[in-house]
């Protein structure tokens, strides 16, 4: 608002920026109510999948931007209180003798900074060491035999998939504390 504008004026300003932000939400409504619906069953597909249609997020309209001079600053919506999570009891390591198992390349094992993973020569990867183990991920290194160096930093259950070495996947399943559950197999 500038400072020549009236305060009279100020409460049919606000309608606006309220209107125009609820007509852009139902009109994006309304156009993500009719893309759910769109495809063809005309029977040519023959089980084909229908085309995807890429998500998008809605866009504020003009009426609510702060970049005018006239319009008013809104204040940021009110976002839940985070709740806070208990850590989880840090799981028991895997035994030497079940570590010795993942030679084979398909293994479930819990680790700890320092463990030691065989190498899987069917597989052409390995051995690992475990480098760190924390809430940021876990941290794996491999150096094979021509001197050739993997290192998979970070890795955590939600990245949307294993990591690959040579023939090898890992996946991170969980992390407790300073212990992580890690299952081993073959890439496909």
């Amino acid at each position: 608002m500038t400072t020549s504008e009236s305060p009279a004026r100020r409460p049919g300003t606000r309608l606006s920026v309220a209107h125009g932000t609820a007509a852009g939400a139902v009109c994006v409504l309304a156009i993500a109510a009719a893309l759910t619906g769109c495809g063809s069953d005309s029977g040519g597909d023959a089980g084909a999948p229908g085309p995807a249609t890429p998500s998008r997020s809605a866009e504020p309209s003009p009426a609510s931007s702060t970049s005018t001079p006239t319009s008013m600053p809104t204040r940021p919506s009110a976002s839940p209180a985070p709740t806070k999570v208990k850590p989880a009891k840090p799981m028991k390591p895997s035994s030497p003798a079940e570590l010795r198992a993942c030679a084979d390349g398909s293994c479930t094992v819990v680790v700890t900074k320092g463990t030691e993973l065989p190498r899987v020569a069917g597989l052409r990867a390995g051995p690992f060491t475990v480098g760190a183990v924390s809430g940021e991920g876990v941290d794996l290194s491999s150096v094979d035999a021509s001197g050739f160096t993997s290192n998979l930093l970070g890795q955590r259950p939600d990245q949307g998939g294993p990591s690959t070495v040579n023939e090898l996947s890992i996946s991170v399943l969980a992390i407790a504390g300073d212990t992580a559950k890690l299952r081993l197999f073959p890439a496909k």
